[in-house]
C-alpha cells in the first residue's frame, strides 16, 4: 500500500495507514525475532547508517530543530524503513518480482487518470494543470523521470506476462504525451535520455534507432513549429538556455550565500526552512542592492508566500543547505556504494535477467542526475522511491553475490 500510493498525490490517509502500520510490524519483529539479517558490514548500510546518524545531529545543532526533527519523522523515517524491509522482507527474487509489478501498476493508474485530466480540459490549454489540478497530473513530470526509466528497465530485463508487458508499453507511451503535455522541459530531456541509454545497454539496437528516430521527428515538430503552446520546448535550441540560466543562477546566487553562513553543518534535515533561513541570514539590504533578482525570490516572494516557498532548485544545493558540505560527501559516499554494485555487476561473465536490471538502471541514475540540476529531488515521493531503488538494488546484487559463491563451492566440490 505503502509503494502503490507514493506517486499520488491524493490518498495520503492510505500512505499514512501503512507507514505506521509497517512501524508497528517490524518493531513487534525486531522484539520477537531479536536480531535482524542485515550485513552491517556492507558498504552501502554504514554509508546509509552514517547519512541518518549525521542526519539527525545536525539537525539537533542546527537553528530550526523542531522543523528538521519533524522533516526527518516524515521523509528520513520513511525511506529507511522502506529500506529496511525491502532488504530483510523481499530476500526472495519473486517476492521482489511482485513489488515490481505494483510499481509499475501504480505509475500506469496515475498515468492513465493523467490522462482522463487532460481529456477534461482544454488541452492546448493545459500546459497549466500541473498548477490547476491537484488530482493526479500534478508532479507528474517530476515522478516520472524516475518511474518511466524503471519501466523501461524492467520491460528490457525481467521475464513477464503479455499483459504486464502490454501495460509497460502502454504506460510509457502515455507517459512521454503527459510529460509533453505537462511543458516541462528537464523531464523531456531527462527522461529519454534515461531510457535511451537503457535501451543501449541492453543491446535493443534496433529499437534505439527507431526510438531516436521518433525523438528526433518529434524535436523536428517542436523547433518547426510557430504554435505559443510549444514556445517553451523551443528555447531548448537557444544556446543562453543553457549558457545564461537566468532564472535559476539567481536562485542559486541566493542559496550560495545562506549556505556560506554554515557550509559545513547546515541548517538542519528538511529544506523547507529555508524561507525561514533567507531572512534570518540578514542578506536583504545586500542583495536588494547587488542583486535583485535574488532579493525578490529570496525575499519578496518569500515573504508573500511563506514556509517552503523557496528551494535552491539544485540537488547538491539543497543538500547542502540542509545537512552541510560533509552530509553531502556522505551522500555521494552512498551513491558510489550503489554504483559500485552496478560496475561489479556489469562486469559479470554470465548475467541472469535480475543482474540485468541492476546493469541497466543506470538509465534511472542518468535521469535523476539530470532532473536534479535544476531540482532537489532527496525526499517525499521521489525520496522514497529512491530509497526503494537502493534497496533492490541491494537486494539482488546480495542473490548474484550468493549464487556466484554457491556455484562456486559446486564446482570447488566437483573438482
Amino acid at each position: 500500500m505503502l509503494i502503490f500510493f507514493q506517486p499520488f498525490n491524493r490518498f495520503n490517509s492510505f500512505r499514512e495507514i501503512a507507514l505506521y502500520g509497517l512501524l508497528i510490524a517490524f518493531i513487534l519483529k525486531i522484539f520477537r525475532d531479536k536480531t535482524l539479517s542485515i550485513d552491517f558490514r556492507d558498504k552501502t548500510i554504514v554509508a546509509l547508517s552514517c547519512l541518518v546518524v549525521w542526519s539527525v545531529l545536525v539537525s539537533l545543532l542546527g537553528p530550526y530543530p523542531a522543523d528538521s526533527l519533524n522533516a526527518i519523522r516524515k521523509n528520513l523515517l520513511v525511506q529507511i524503513l522502506i529500506f529496511l524491509i525491502i532488504i530483510t522482507e523481499f530476500k526472495d527474487i519473486q517476492k521482489l518480482k511482485k513489488l515490481f509489478q505494483i510499481v509499475v501498476a501504480s505509475f500506469s493508474v496515475v498515468t492513465i487518470a493523467s490522462i482522463i485530466e487532460v481529456i477534461q480540459a482544454n488541452w492546448i490549454a493545459s500546459h497549466q494543470l500541473n498548477r490547476t489540478h491537484k488530482m493526479f497530473i500534478a508532479g507528474y513530470a517530476n515522478n516520472a523521470t524516475f518511474y518511466l526509466p524503471f519501466i523501461a528497465a524492467w520491460l528490457v530485463s525481467l521475464s513477464k506476462t503479455k499483459w504486464e508487458k502490454w501495460t509497460g508499453i502502454a504506460t510509457l507511451i502515455l507517459g512521454f504525451v503527459v510529460i509533453f503535455i505537462y511543458n516541462s522541459r528537464t523531464a523531456l530531456i531527462a527522461i529519454p535520455a534515461g531510457i535511451l541509454i537503457i535501451l543501449f545497454l541492453s543491446k535493443k539496437y534496433k529499437l534505439l534507432i527507431v526510438s531516436l528516430i521518433v525523438f528526433i521527428l518529434c524535436i523536428a515538430v517542436i523547433f518547426s513549429s510557430k504554435s505559443d503552446t510549444l514556445s517553451k520546448y523551443r528555447t531548448l535550441s537557444a544556446p543562453e538556455t543553457y549558457t545564461k540560466m537566468h532564472s535559476r543562477i539567481f536562485v542559486w546566487r541566493g542559496a550560495l550565500h545562506i549556505i556560506e553562513k554554515r557550509p559545513f553543518l547546515g541548517y538542519g534535515y528538511g529544506w523547507k526552512k529555508m524561507a525561514w533561513a533567507a531572512i534570518d541570514v540578514n542578506l536583504a539590504e545586500y542583495w536588494k542592492q547587488y542583486h535583485p533578482d535574488t532579493y525578490s525570490y529570496y525575499v519578496v516572494e518569500n515573504v508573500n508566500s511563506g514556509y517552503g516557498r523557496v528551494s535552491p532548485h539544485n540537488l547538491m544545493l539543497q543538500v547542502t543547505f540542509e545537512i552541510g558540505l560533509i552530509g553531502l560527501i556522505i551522500l555521494m559516499w552512498v551513491w558510489i556504494t550503489i554504483i559500485s554494485k552496478i560496475y561489479l555487476t556489469y562486469n559479470a561473465k554470465k548475467r541472469n535477467e535480475f543482474q540485468d536490471f541492476i546493469v541497466y538502471s543506470n538509465g534511472i541514475i542518468i535521469s535523476y542526475a539530470l532532473i536534479n540540476i535544476t531540482n532537489g529531488f532527496w525526499q517525499e515521493t521521489y525520496g522514497n522511491m529512491l530509497f526503494f531503488f537502493f534497496a533492490t538494488l541491494f537486494v539482488l546484487y546480495k542473490n548474484s553475490i550468493n549464487k556466484k559463491c554457491r556455484e562456486e563451492n559446486v564446482y570447488q566440490s566437483r573438482k
